[in-house]
């Protein structure tokens, strides 16, 4: 399956896993499974800079482009920490028939459908509803955003088509 990562650092230094972390343990899983990493999308803090989703948009481009099956995250708080919104980016990847993957186990049972929580089924529940409405009324959803000049502090790192850290064949857009 061809994957592609995506990493948000913390709005805190003390707050979850670092970029690095999140970026390393998105690797160390595709490599115990055997899928193909195709490219890692990354919203990170710089100085001077409010912490954006540059990286997810950009992330939205490749799925866009159909490269890709499925979206890997080192844990769904990369998403975000509140549950309601995690569970709405859940839908917004999922509606464009992707896959979303967790690096850590203990969140199988958060991505399983229908999941196990109530309230996360509950916030499923109205965005199907939503989705209904959209269809039936047949109100259109905004044009995907595809990022065509990546901005400066938006890091896309290329990997080679066998998944491998190619050092000199890997590049980082910047």
């Amino acid at each position: 399956m061809r994957v592609v990562g995506y990493v948000r650092e913390a709005h805190g230094p003390q707050e979850g896993t670092t970029a690095y972390g999140q970026s390393e343990s998105i690797r160390r899983w595709v490599a115990e499974t055997g899928h193909q990493l195709v490219a890692v999308c990354q919203d990170a803090r710089h100085a001077g800079h409010a912490l954006g989703r540059e990286g997810y948009r950009a992330l939205l481009g490749i799925i866009g482009a159909g490269q890709v099956d499925a979206v890997i995250v080192a844990s769904l708080d990369a998403l975000a920490v509140d549950k309601i919104v995690q569970e709405v980016m859940l839908w917004d990847i999922r509606s464009r028939s992707v896959t979303l993957l967790s690096a850590d186990p203990a969140e199988l049972a958060d991505l399983k459908d229908p999941p196990d929580d109530p309230s996360r089924l509950l916030i499923r529940d109205v965005l199907a509803r939503v989705g209904d409405y959209q269809e039936t009324a047949l109100v259109e959803r905004p044009p995907m955003i595809v990022v065509e000049d990546v901005p400066a502090d938006v890091v896309v790192e290329l990997l080679p088509p066998d998944g491998r850290d190619g050092g000199e064949q890997s590049r980082a857009l910047r």
